[in-house]
């Protein structure tokens, strides 16, 4: 990554300090530098060639949209144009302080069972109490060992794709990344990779304390739905479920999560938490 920033500087003759700096670039630059966040494994794995891009078919296996006049990007990489859900899809935005949003991170195993959780074909993941929600299929997905808003089983790839994210951030001399955890285990796997709280650390606490044996969480796991069965409180993805399916009195609201490039903070709010998801 820094070998890619110093070219663009050398060619360019100005610093890249932004993505919507990196935006103004050449579609071949900037394709080639937001294509490093995928890790190159992975590309191989599914028969994609790390240099070219290209699928077996010949076709870009990565799509990308980064309008040059703004400070966001989407990358979308699948296998093969026939398939509709990403293996990867990655969207950032510039904030108005210089820094980056980490609004998305989706990784999907392609190979893996499909669960149609919507009524309808829209975004992954949808709030507590949608009306959207296909109700029968979220609970096959769950026993499927998939958390709320997953339509496949994961890659475990994460972690990877974080330490990615940091490396290209760097580069860029930006210091912080902003989330804004879409649902309870989502913010459980912010924590696990260094994020720690802006906002909502005391809702996240409340959420542990009420889910502790006797708290009015715990209670409520009484078996009356597939989403509240007792037990469910020893794990992220069974808290999330049980969340996602408006267990709260209030409506789950996204904590803002901060993370320091080159840094990891042990913010935890679930301490000792078994994942138990796909």
């Amino acid at each position: 990554m820094e070998r890619i920033r110093d070219d663009v500087i050398r060619v360019l003759g100005r610093e890249i300090i932004s993505l919507r700096s990196i935006n103004g670039l050449p579609v071949e630059v900037k394709e080639r530098i937001y294509a490093g966040l995928i890790p190159r494994d992975l590309l191989l794995t599914y028969g994609v060639d790390p240099v070219s891009l290209l699928d077996r078919e010949g076709h870009k296996a990565l799509q990308f949209q980064f309008p040059p006049d703004r400070g966001t990007v989407q990358i979308f990489f699948r296998r093969s144009l026939s398939e509709t859900d990403p293996i990867v899809f990655i969207q950032l935005s510039d904030t108005n302080y210089n820094q980056v949003e980490f609004e998305w991170v989706i990784l999907n195993d392609p190979d893996s069972e499909r669960f149609q959780i919507h009524l309808f074909n829209g975004a992954q993941f949808l709030p507590p109490g949608s009306e959207f929600r296909n109700v029968a299929e979220e609970i096959r997905a769950m026993k499927a060992g998939l958390a709320p808003g997953q339509v496949r089983r994961g890659l475990r790839r994460f972690p990877e794709i974080m330490d990615l994210l940091e490396s290209f951030l760097g580069a860029l001399n930006i210091h912080l990344i902003y989330g804004f955890p879409y649902a309870y285990h989502n913010a459980i796997e912010l924590e696990r990779v260094g994020y720690f709280y802006g906002t909502g650390k005391e809702e996240m606490t409340e959420i542990d304390r009420d889910f502790q044996p006797g708290g009015v969480l715990f209670r409520r796991l009484d078996g009356s739905s597939s989403f509240r069965q007792p037990g469910m409180d020893r794990t992220v993805r069974g808290r999330s479920w049980a969340i996602h399916d408006g267990i709260m009195d209030k409506p789950w609201i996204c904590p803002m999560m901060i993370k320091m490039i080159g840094t990891k903070e042990k913010d935890y709010t679930f301490p000792d938490a078994i994942y138990l998801r796909a």
